[in-house]
C-alpha cells in the first residue's frame, strides 16, 4: 500500500522584518530569533537602564517586549510567554522567545518593559473575516485576539454578521 503525500507549502527563504521605531527593514532566514536579529543589526530593543539590566534572552524579565504584526509571522507562544499573560496582551511578544517565520513589523513601546501606551486594538473587519471567510469559531477568535468571547460576539453584531448556531455547518 502506497501513501501519497501532497505537495508541502513552499517555505519562505527570506523573511523581512521592519523595525518601525528605527525605520529599518532587515532580511533574515526563517526561524531566526527576533532578539538576536535586532542585536546583530544594532537595533536596541531595550528602554533606558534595561539595556544593562536584563535576563540576556532567557525570557525571565520581560524587558524585550515588542509589538509584532502580523502574529502569523512568528512561532507560536511557548511556556514562558504563556506565563506572562498579563504582560503580553494583544500583539505583544517577548523578542527573545520568538522566531521569525514570515514578514513582520516590530514596534517598541515606551516604559521599562516596553508596553507602556500599548492598547490592544481589535480590528472588527479582521474578526468578521476570520468568522465568515475562514470559518473560525467565536472561542477560536477570542483566543487568537486575546479577548473575551462576549467581545467577539459584540464585534460580529456591530459588523451585522449573522451568528452561526453551535454545532451547525459553517
Amino acid at each position: 500500500m502506497s501513501t501519497f503525500i501532497g505537495s508541502l507549502p513552499e517555505r519562505k527563504k527570506v523573511c523581512k522584518v521592519t523595525f518601525t521605531n528605527w525605520n529599518r527593514t532587515v532580511e533574515c532566514k526563517p526561524h531566526t530569533n527576533l532578539r538576536q536579529l535586532a542585536i546583530d543589526n544594532d537595533i536596541g530593543l531595550y528602554n533606558g537602564i534595561t539595556r544593562f539590566v536584563n535576563c540576556e534572552g532567557n525570557g525571565l524579565c520581560g524587558t524585550c517586549t515588542v509589538e509584532v504584526v502580523p502574529q502569523e509571522g512568528l512561532t507560536v507562544k511557548g511556556a514562558r510567554e504563556n506565563l506572562r499573560f498579563l504582560l503580553l496582551k494583544g500583539n505583544l511578544r517577548l523578542a527573545c522567545q520568538v522566531e521569525v517565520t514570515g514578514d513582520i513589523q516590530v514596534t517598541k513601546h515606551a516604559g521599562f518593559k516596553g508596553n507602556k501606551g500599548y492598547v490592544p486594538g481589535i480590528d472588527r473587519t479582521e474578526v468578521v473575516r476570520l468568522y465568515q471567510d475562514e470559518g473560525k469559531t467565536i472561542s477560536e477568535i477570542a483566543e487568537r485576539m486575546q479577548c473575551s468571547e462576549a467581545r467577539v460576539v459584540t464585534l460580529l453584531e456591530h459588523g451585522r454578521v449573522e451568528l452561526r448556531r453551535p454545532g451547525s455547518a459553517a
